[in-house]
């Protein structure tokens, strides 16, 4: 079997599955993941031979296609602000919204802070903002030990000191205080499951996800709270959020933070929020 073979085999058997532009990234991804060849010669590689072990390889990752698993998973990792981070279905996918808003937060003057990430899942904010702030102190906290331990191999991965902690954001206390407190929780309306992917749906964790319809904002002012107590003044907040809620929670922040900002992602949705405590 030639890649060329596979590449056909592929787009029959995943056409009522992927779009074409999706299918040729699938296949650009396994080829570097299980061929070693560069993106830019893939294209030239159409006609090189899969041995046997790179053919079962190629096979197995198309029956897992097939079911609808994401490729992340498939392969066990993904890219994130040019960094490699290991997934699987203990922790969501990074999105390239979730990338933005790491950009934003390294606008700031934020290196040799105190940053605490919660609801850290693959750790891919919390390792982004240590690798591109090497004197900060970074924490991440998770209710999953399944998610800390992927983000601990993260950490080791991308060669990051961060300090990790197990527990309910509902339930935990700290004296300790910060200057800059971020999050990405879940935020997806369980009525939305409907307009979503089977491959998030299937195999993406329902906890890091999804919010109920009569309590949408539950994880927001629960965080609201807390960095209130916990961050020093004069000190950042930053969300990723549900741009439906976007008013709501600004309204709601005004009551604790000032200036607060919302920003557009690249879809011109209102997918951030950023707000300062006082300083007196």
């Amino acid at each position: 079997m030639t890649l060329q073979d596979f590449k056909l085999k592929m787009i029959s058997e995943l056409s009522s599955i992927y779009e074409m532009d999706e299918l040729n990234s699938i296949l650009n991804l396994i080829s570097e993941d299980y061929l070693k060849i560069p993106r830019s010669k893939i294209l030239l590689a159409d006609e090189i031979d899969l041995d046997e072990s790179n053919q079962t390889l190629f096979l197995s990752a198309l029956e897992r296609l097939k079911t609808h698993e994401p490729i992340q998973y498939v392969l066990g990792k993904t890219s994130f602000m040019d960094l490699e981070f290991k997934v699987n279905n203990s922790v969501l996918i990074p999105r390239p919204e979730t990338e933005e808003l790491v950009r934003l937060m390294l606008k700031e003057d934020l290196d040799g802070k105190e940053i605490l990430d919660i609801g850290t899942g693959s750790g891919c904010i919390a390792i982004s903002l240590a690798k591109n702030l090497p004197n900060a102190k970074v924490t991440a906290l998770d209710i999953s030990s399944d998610a800390l331990k992927v983000a601990k191999e993260n950490a080791k991965l991308n060669n990051v000191s961060i300090e990790f902690i197990n527990a309910d954001i509902f339930e935990y206390k700290s004296d300790k205080k910060y200057d800059l407190i971020v999050s990405n929780p879940p935020y997806v309306l369980e009525s939305e499951k409907l307009l979503m992917k089977q491959n998030v749906l299937d195999f993406e964790p329902e906890l890091a996800l999804f919010v109920e319809d009569d309590d949408p904002l539950i994880y927001y002012y629960r965080i609201i709270k807390f960095s209130n107590i916990n961050l020093f003044k004069d000190s950042l907040l930053f969300l990723e959020i549900n741009d439906s809620y976007s008013q709501d929670l600004t309204l709601r922040l005004n009551n604790y933070f000032y200036d607060s900002r919302l920003f557009k992602d690249f879809q011109n949705r209102f997918r951030f929020i950023r707000a300062k405590t006082f300083n007196s």
